[in-house]
């Protein structure tokens, strides 16, 4: 495990280090008293943090930035989709949703198990070479963990594209990647930041839970620790690593350390959804119902605890629909020989006890968009985009 010091109230200044987007945030929370909100708490909230969760809590809009190009040539062509670890339902979710996109223009999907690690991820890539796929898409692993895969590729003509792995907003494209896409990991790490200054009304003792190998949870770590110091000076942070493959023996006994080395905990932040299988149960175990756990993704069996009340509290939800269907076009540009987009990146929308009633809490919901820019959006959209 690893693991970061904690952090009392303001611990210094904000860092030059730090990227225009977070820069600009960070201008924006440092308000004149006249710009500020009362919260839940005593102290005071930066009416910058709550405009910001206000934004990303109503539905989403469906929208794009790509020209509309001709995709009649790829009918009966093949992608082949190689994921991180066929089991994950966030990534199987992508992977329904993106053989769904791609038949709709008559191209067609093979899928591929990275079984959760870097040799079976090559091995798939490289089956994808040798079959003559016209493209592969990789979900998951980071890119330099496929690099001499990437160089195989590009010598085969073959088109490999990455998602749900980096953010595509703080990270450039890697070479040999013929495009990029994500969901937003450091967004996610703000508005979880902001939800829980509002809602205490900046006087919240967090533990947060990061995975350290997975290079999303460390920018959602990041952007959260950045928003805590620069919007919360009476706030205090704990932060916590427990590596993918000890999810199941270290969270549990990592969540239940921290709260009996600090009874003060309020919030507990739990990088991904599936880490609250074996947080939760040590919260409650540690007689801490009062707790809120606040986390991201949306996975639907999380998002239903979270309607029961307890003790999930809030959630920064990821639209996989539209991710899915980003990821095909970004596809088949690349296959097309158009330029792909930078930045493209999955809508997000914040969850909690007062918009999760609004959601149909089933299987084809969590599929199909339903909960963010409505259910077929994104299938609308891009049918006017893809030209047959």
């Amino acid at each position: 495990m690893s693991s970061a010091p904690r952090i009392p109230g303001r611990a210094g200044r904000i860092v030059a280090a730090l990227s225009a987007a977070g820069l600009a945030a960070a201008l924006a929370a440092c308000t004149s008293p006249a710009e500020t909100a009362s919260g839940g708490g005593g102290g005071d909230v930066p009416q910058a943090v709550v405009d910001n969760v206000a934004a990303h809590t109503g539905p989403v809009e469906a929208t794009y930035a790509g020209p509309a190009f001709d995709v009649s040539a790829l009918r009966g062509t093949t992608v082949w989709w190689v994921t991180q670890y066929a089991g994950n339902p966030f990534l199987a979710s992508i992977g329904r949703n993106l053989t769904e996109a791609l038949a709709s223009v008559g191209v067609e999907v093979t899928t591929c198990d990275g079984k959760g690690n870097p040799v079976d991820a090559n091995a798939c890539i490289q089956q994808g070479i040798a079959q003559g796929a016209d493209a592969i898409q990789v979900d998951g692993p980071e890119p330099a963990t496929y690099a001499e895969s990437l160089a195989a590729a590009e010598k085969a003509g073959i088109p490999v594209l990455s998602g749900a792995a980096v953010d595509v907003t703080t990270t450039d494209l890697a070479d040999g990647l013929a495009g990029q896409t994500s969901q937003p990991f450091a967004l996610t790490g703000e508005l979880a930041a902001d939800w829980i200054v509002r809602d205490s009304g900046g006087e919240a003792d967090v533990l947060f839970l990061t995975t350290p190998d997975v290079v999303g949870s460390v920018s959602e770590q990041k952007a959260f620790e950045e928003r805590i110091e620069e919007t919360c000076p009476d706030c205090s942070l704990t932060v916590k690593g427990v590596t993918l493959a000890n999810w199941a023996n270290d969270l549990g006994p990592t969540t239940s350390s921290e709260l009996v080395k600090n009874p003060e905990i309020t919030y507990v932040v739990p990088a991904f959804d599936p880490m609250t299988q074996f947080t939760n149960p040590a919260i409650l175990q540690a007689g801490r119902s009062d707790l809120t756990v606040v986390t991201v993704n949306g996975n639907l069996p999380f998002l239903q605890e979270l309607a029961k009340g307890s003790p999930i509290k809030a959630m920064v939800g990821i639209d996989l629909d539209a991710l899915a269907y980003l990821e095909a076009d970004q596809l088949l540009r690349a296959m097309a020989g158009q330029e792909t987009l930078s930045e493209v990146v999955a809508p997000v929308r914040i969850f909690d006890q007062d918009n999760v009633g609004d959601l149909v809490l089933e299987a084809d919901a969590a599929d199909d968009g339903s909960w963010y820019a409505g259910s077929g959006a994104y299938a609308e959209l891009f049918a006017g985009i893809w030209k047959q």
